[in-house]
Formats: structure tokens, C-alpha cells, sequence
């Protein structure tokens, strides 16, 4: 009996550590936030474009779980990416997202839409002293982006003028020449004196001063978007800040890349 009487709180402290672990909100995975009713509702209400709905029902799960990382994520690409765009709203719910989760799998690809959120943002919001720095900032992205599609522009024209204007001057010489070396019955009927042999063989006859070579205009670079293409992979490839790829791309929709799209590269 007195044996009994001393493993048995031994016993009882192994199943309460055994009960605290399982009950402990960090053991919950992933895969139970996925569970979650609320959580699975919100799911099958954004399958529908009930959007409303679904914020609603995701909002339920985390007031259920305010560590449901799964949940942070729908909210976020729904303001991200549906008809009910609200970018402050996505930077948040992808922020607490990448703090549940930083070593997430797709965590490059939320930071990404988290740095489309805050520029889409910053042209949203009306003119005021403090965001006087990022309105010139876009501002110069989109001369930049002017500029170099008019270096495009006149490239193409030198290049397609070329050959007409080596013709263009071949003609300008030969009818100078032709002009120079009249005949001389011509020029002693005129009331100027005819020119001696002397002089008629020391002139010379020089070729038209030839046009000057325009400068060259650097080209600006493009990269063709191929499968899994994101802004944020292609301005590190080419070691561009993404917010000055996408302001050399104004029409373009980070969000909806498609194979075979023309990306243009911005000059350092």
C-alpha cells in the first residue's frame, strides 16, 4: 500500500503535463486552424465570391483563436486581390501572418504583396507634408519610365533611317559634283571672266560635310515574364528596387502576371 501511495503523484504529475501540453495553443498546427468551423466556412464562402461573408466568418475564427495564422492569411489576400481591396487591411493580416509563421514556405510571397499594399497605398492616400517624399519619389519613377520610352522610340527610328540615309547623302555628292563640273561654254557666257587653267586645276572639289553621327541612346532592358514570374524575383534578378520596376510599369498588375509578358527593366 505504501508503495502505491508514492508512484501514484508521480503518475498524476505525468498526466498533467501530458493534459497542459495538449491543451497549450502553441501545439495547435496548422491543420487544426484549417479545422476550425468558422475557418472552414470562410473557405467555402470565398469559393462562392461571397467575400462579405467570408471576412465575417474568418473574423469569427480568430476571435476563436487569435493565433490562427491560416485565418490572417484569407483575410489578407481577399483585401489583396478581391473586389473588396483595402491595402492597409492586407498589410496587416499578412504582417501577422509572416509573425505566426516567418519561416512559412510562401513568406517571400507575402512580403512581396506587402510591398505592392504600401505603394498601391501611398497613391491612395491624399497630399499631405508627411508623404510629400513619396509622391516625388512616384513622380520620378514615372519620368524615368517616360524617358526611357522615348529612348525606345528614337532608337527604333535611327535604326529603321539608317539606310535611307546613307542613300539620302550618296545622291547629295553626286549632285554636287555634277553642279561644280559644268561645262565651260557656260561659264564664259556668264559676265564673270573665265577661269584660267591655273585656277580650274587648283580648285578642289570636297564632298558635303557629313551629318553628324547622333550619340547613342542606351537600351532600355525588358525580361519576358515566364511561369512562376513574380516583380520581386525580377527585380532581384536584375538587383532593381521593385518599387522602381513597377513604376517603369504602370500598367502593370503584380497581382496577374502572364507568361509571354513584356516586363521593362528600369535603368541604375
Amino acid at each position: 500500500m505504501s508503495r502505491l501511495i508514492l508512484v501514484s503523484p508521480a503518475a498524476i504529475l505525468v498526466l498533467l503535463c501530458l493534459w497542459w501540453s495538449g491543451c497549450s495553443p502553441s501545439s495547435e498546427s496548422g491543420l487544426d486552424e484549417e479545422k476550425e468551423p468558422n475557418y472552414l466556412a470562410g473557405r467555402s464562402r470565398k469559393f462562392a465570391q461571397d467575400y462579405t461573408g467570408a471576412i465575417e466568418a474568418f473574423e469569427q475564427a480568430l476571435e476563436a483563436n487569435r493565433r490562427s495564422a491560416a485565418a490572417h492569411l484569407e483575410l489578407g489576400l481577399i483585401y489583396y486581390q478581391n473586389v473588396t481591396s483595402n491595402w492597409a487591411r492586407a498589410i496587416y493580416h499578412f504582417e501577422k501572418y509572416l509573425e505566426l509563421r516567418p519561416k512559412a514556405n510562401n513568406a517571400d510571397l507575402i512580403r512581396q504583396n506587402i510591398d505592392y499594399c504600401k505603394l498601391a497605398l501611398a497613391k491612395e492616400v491624399p497630399y499631405t507634408p508627411n508623404n510629400d517624399l513619396i509622391r516625388k519619389e512616384v513622380e520620378r519613377m514615372g519620368r524615368e519610365n517616360t524617358d526611357l520610352r522615348q529612348q525606345v522610340e528614337q532608337l527604333k527610328a535611327q535604326l529603321s533611317l539608317r539606310p535611307a540615309s546613307a542613300a539620302n547623302k550618296a545622291a547629295a555628292f553626286n549632285s554636287v559634283n555634277a553642279s561644280t563640273l559644268r561645262p565651260l561654254g557656260s561659264v564664259q557666257a556668264s559676265s564673270k571672266p573665265a577661269l584660267r587653267p591655273s585656277q580650274a586645276g587648283e580648285r578642289r572639289l570636297e564632298p558635303p560635310p557629313a551629318d553628324e553621327t547622333p550619340r547613342p541612346v542606351a537600351a532600355a532592358k525588358t525580361h519576358v515574364v515566364k511561369s512562376g514570374d513574380t516583380p520581386y524575383a525580377i527585380a532581384r534578378i536584375y538587383g532593381v528596387k521593385l518599387a522602381s520596376l513597377l513604376g517603369a510599369n504602370p500598367g502593370l498588375d503584380p497581382r496577374r502576371l502572364r507568361p509571354g509578358q513584356t516586363v521593362v527593366i528600369p535603368l541604375q
